[in-house]
């Protein structure tokens, strides 16, 4: 009997992994050693990002269901010569973290404020995470421009990523939009990982999915 038990037990596992899996959003982006941060030739236009008016949107995901938020961006820059992101940088303020998708208050609350605690992204110690472009090359598609490569920065640790991006220049204004996905297990955020805990509340995806939107000005007008 007990090893029926274990053997059905084993079962619910795998399968719960299999689904988890399958739920668990798309691939993330090869995440390499940080690099050298690009630097903006003379010939290139500066654009001051507007924190007000950019966003940062993240979803996680759960065995069953996932959750989604905001995070507010502090600042940052782009320089573009020619039509090409030359450098650029931006900074997040991990103490916004919030949820968006959750229909009770309480419960989206309760949620910011485990992701900001020393479990996942600590924030006391790391309030702020950054991207700093290291290279980037015009790559038209339907949807995108750009491909953009740059380190990302979470809870002090710096890995280099790539993923592609739409920049568009209208008069002295930019809007910059790109979408990629993440292993949080590379920034050292490592909670819930895995089948560790009880099956189902504590299956946490390893992958959080990002839409980055900036907005700016060039700078000086």
């Amino acid at each position: 009997m007990n090893n029926m038990k274990t053997t059905q037990l084993f079962f619910i596992a795998c399968v719960a992994a299999l689904t988890f899996t399958a739920c668990g959003g798309n691939d993330a982006t090869k995440a390499g050693d940080a690099q050298d941060v690009a630097q903006a030739g003379q010939g290139a236009a500066a654009y001051v990002i507007d924190g007000a008016a950019s966003q940062l949107q993240w979803h996680g995901y759960k065995l069953a269901y996932g959750h989604t938020g905001l995070i507010k961006i502090q600042d940052g820059s782009l320089s573009v010569e020619n039509g090409n992101v030359t450098a650029g940088n931006f900074t997040i303020d991990m103490k916004t973290i919030e949820e968006t998708g959750a229909p009770d208050a309480q419960k989206a609350k309760d949620l910011a404020g485990h992701l900001m605690s020393a479990d996942f992204f600590d924030v006391e110690k790391h309030p702020t995470a950054t991207f700093a472009v290291t290279g980037s090359t015009a790559q038209a598609t339907d949807s995108t421009t750009h491909l953009i490569k740059g380190n990302l920065t979470i809870k002090g640790v710096s890995k280099n990523i790539e993923f592609p991006a739409k920049v568009v220049l209208n008069g002295d204004n930019i809007e910059a939009t790109a979408s990629f996905t993440i292993n949080r297990n590379d920034w050292g955020v490592t909670y819930g990982t895995g089948l560790s805990g009880a099956v189902g509340d504590k299956i946490i995806s390893e992958n959080i999915d990002y839409k980055v939107s900036l907005k700016g000005k060039k700078q000086g007008v």
